[in-house]
């Protein structure tokens, strides 16, 4: 089973295991456009070296595939500090690991996501969707899937720092999701305007 990774700082995780984050979009390799591309309805195809056309979606350039159920990484300090059974959840971490219990907090993964083992994440989303689009070319609906949040009573948008507790409060929706993008890709991001793939996802688990 393969891992999707969600930004931590910026609460993206959390609001896919909430089930408010549906959508996420991630950048297209740079490798893809030194080959021959065109756009064809909401994705891309490339030539490959027989002259035929392949729609990316369908290709190494898109991770994960229409219909496949992956893993929400998360570290093992982070699953354990809301585990119902903390005793039960660190043997099996030491199980898959073929290490003891007592040396479960000195494994990598225990702090580091990307170092986890996918079969013992808890949660779980299915790809519904894929599309290919501008990162710009989002609806005000697609920005709230992304994970930008609305307070009705001051009529703001908005996203959270979790690590400084604070918030950032924007007027519209792309306003917020242009800011998110800047700190979650870098700086300049959101005005490069680069081509991204669209998952759309559902919670599964």
């Amino acid at each position: 089973m393969k891992k999707i990774m969600f930004n931590d700082r910026y609460g993206l995780t959390q609001a896919v295991i909430e089930g408010r984050k549906t959508m996420t979009r991630r950048l297209i390799p740079d490798e893809f456009f030194g080959l021959t591309w065109d756009t064809r309805g909401d994705t891309l195809v490339y030539e490959n070296e027989y002259g035929d056309f392949i729609d990316v979606r369908h290709s190494k350039y898109t991770r994960y595939k229409v219909g496949e159920v992956v893993a929400v990484a998360q570290s093992y300090s982070t699953i354990a500090a809301g585990h119902p059974d903390v005793d039960t959840f660190l043997l099996q971490v030491a199980k898959a690991h073929k290490i003891s219990i007592e040396s479960v907090q000195e494994l990598a993964g225990w702090n580091n996501k990307m170092l986890t083992k996918a079969e013992l994440m808890p949660h779980r989303i299915r790809i519904t969707g894929i599309k290919c689009k501008w990162f710009q070319d989002i609806s005000d609906a697609d920005c709230i899937r992304e994970g930008i949040r609305y307070i009705p009573k001051i009529c703001k948008f908005y996203f959270e720092d979790v690590s400084r507790e604070a918030a950032f409060y924007f007027d519209n929706h792309r306003e917020a999701f242009a800011a998110l993008i800047d700190k979650v890709y870098g700086c300049g991001t959101w005005g490069l305007n680069p081509w991204v793939v669209v998952y759309e996802l559902e919670l599964v688990k």
